[in-house]
């Protein structure tokens, strides 16, 4: 039989010292029904240039599309829209797919026809691409996901076009956490599972969105997304849990950005919905995750330079 058509698109914006490798890392994969595409979101530097020049270096094989800047989720609706593929994926402009990624995901969505999504483990790299220690994602779990709010999907995640589709694709309202509003509207309707091998790369630096201090508005916007999810369901127990969750990480992104009068806030939420999440340690591990993030990464970055 034919194999399937897999679309990947990458959405650039201002990577420019990161989208070669990106690209090329998707150029080298052994599954030959791929079809690429790279748009450059309304970039500043010279991501377009680079894009373009690895293009040219690979006649046919990626199409390099530009537009004014529309955000990440608008971007990757346009891209999904107009590929051709069966199955769909997105690769960051900062990250990478480990050989042989594409060729795995395929074969597991194949074998398992009542699976919409796939993903997988990953290694974490450093701005100069070397591993800094693997990351083994979680197994599938719909209430890990719905109530505590687990993203399990990461790079490489792999889904079939009519995820997309009957899903609706990425919400252009949020800036902080499209994919993960994506699945949790998904996980109502598809399955989901974990490939247990690290087939992908996700990197580490201080442009990373993962890195970059958040808004308020930001901070908050898992927030909204949980409301969203549960509008229609919001006196369920699994609803008041999960906005508790909600709420407790919007106070760990405050902290994270240094406002400890919003954090508080945020947990006193929190504790007010579910008082039970003041005898779990997570919770404070989460609290000082947030405090002191920024400045593990800095203070490593700080050594990797003297």
């Amino acid at each position: 039989m034919p194999l399937p058509v897999v679309s990947i698109v990458t959405p650039a914006y201002n990577q420019g010292n990161f989208l070669r490798a990106t690209m090329e890392s998707v150029l080298a994969q052994d599954y030959p029904a791929l079809e690429y595409l790279v748009i450059d979101d309304g970039s500043s530097d010279d991501s377009l240039t680079v894009a373009q020049a690895v293009a040219a270096e690979h006649p046919g094989r990626v199409t390099v599309l530009t537009q004014p800047n529309a955000g990440q989720a608008a971007t990757l609706n346009k891209g999904w829209a107009m590929a051709r593929g069966e199955i769909l994926a997105y690769l960051s402009s900062d990250d990478l797919l480990c050989p042989g990624a594409v060729r795995t995901m395929v074969e597991t969505l194949q074998a398992r026809p009542e699976l919409g999504v796939a993903y997988c483990d990953c290694w974490l790299i450093d701005p100069n691409g070397r591993r800094v220690r693997p990351h083994q994602a979680e197994d599938f779990d719909v209430q890990a996901m719905q109530v505590g709010l687990v993203c399990h999907p990461g790079p490489a995640t792999f889904f079939r076009r009519e995820v997309f589709e009957t899903t609706g694709g990425w919400d252009v309202r949020r800036r902080q956490v499209p994919d993960f509003e994506f699945w949790l509207r998904a996980s109502r309707r598809y399955g989901f599972a974990r490939v247990p091998q690290r087939l992908a790369e996700y990197r580490i630096h201080e442009g990373s969105a993962s890195f970059q201090i958040m808004s308020p508005e930001r901070a908050n916007e898992i927030v909204a997304v949980v409301e969203g999810f549960w509008r229609d369901h919001d006196g369920a127990p699994d609803a008041r849990r999960s906005l508790a969750r909600a709420f407790s990480i919007a106070a760990r992104n405050h902290a994270q950005a240094g406002r400890p009068l919003d954090a508080l806030r945020g947990l006193f939420r929190a504790l007010g919905l579910r008082p039970a999440l003041v005898l779990e340690p997570g919770l404070w591990r989460q609290m000082l995750v947030g405090f002191t993030r920024r400045l593990y990464y800095r203070s490593r970055a700080t050594l990797r330079r003297t």
